[in-house]
């Protein structure tokens, strides 16, 4: 197990902060707080499926109020990072490999739309700041900062989706992202420079404007995420598809 982590962790142990597509509102500080750090380690696999999270342990642990904690774990519901039982409470939502295929079929589907549609739109001011965010991750790989390339990759597909200009639609691609134990490892050391020269290769695609071109090699970096994430969580929870 730890060898599997490290392949897809890099250093063992340490803790790369999770970057969502579109940050929520803060509902308060104490909220957001629990929101965050619950949010965090599910998507990075710290607290497995099934995995019961106790309202009084949480809020004596964080030293905040009952309250805010069953909101936090409500919001977390709303994601589908969660799950209430009646008679359990609340637990890390369960998944399978089969949801996982779906989900990276469905974000597929719609990002390469919004990477289509982008294309029209982006200009040349918006490709020299997705060019400078691709040089920032290769200088992210010189320099291991893991955390800072996580935040360069939300960035970059950030500044794509919305040039798309179809609100719908980025909504869709955000409930995706943000609610689904996905590229929490798309960013990890052994994947990290494919990953770079995936964004690489999708720049390239859009500065050229050719947006079949750009379609592919959105999927083909989606596909390429798959398969690492299919490995990592048949192995670590011992999911069947």
């Amino acid at each position: 197990m730890k060898d599997l982590l490290e392949k897809y962790r890099g250093n063992f142990g340490s803790t790369i902060e999770n970057q969502p597509l579109e940050k929520p509102e803060s509902k308060g500080s104490g909220q957001e707080l629990v929101f965050d750090q619950l949010r965090n380690a599910i998507l990075s696999g710290t607290l497995d499926p099934g995995h019961r999270l106790l309202q009084d342990e949480i809020a004596i642990e964080l030293g905040l109020n009952r309250m805010a904690v069953r909101e936090a774990l409500l919001r977390l519901e709303v994601d589908n990072l969660v799950e209430f039982h009646p008679y359990k409470g609340f637990t890390v939502a369960s998944f399978s490999l089969d949801d996982l295929r779906e989900i990276y079929f469905l974000r597929g589907v719609l990002e390469g739309t919004a990477v289509q549609l982008a294309i029209s739109h982006l200009g040349s001011e918006k490709l020299r700041e997705l060019e400078q965010m691709c040089m920032g991750m290769e200088k992210c790989l010189e320099t291991n900062d893991l955390n800072e390339l996580a935040r360069l990759n939300t960035a970059f597909h950030e500044k794509i989706y919305t040039a798309a200009q179809s609100p719908r639609l980025y909504k869709m691609i955000v409930r995706l992202w943000n609610g689904y134990p996905k590229s929490s490892l798309g960013y990890l050391t052994l994947r990290a420079p494919i990953m770079v020269k995936e964004h690489k290769a999708i720049y390239e695609a859009l500065a050229s404007l050719n947006p079949e071109e750009a379609q592919a090699k959105i999927k083909e970096h989606l596909n390429s995420a798959l398969v690492d994430l299919m490995e990592y969580w048949s192995q670590r929870v011992g999911l069947q598809g």
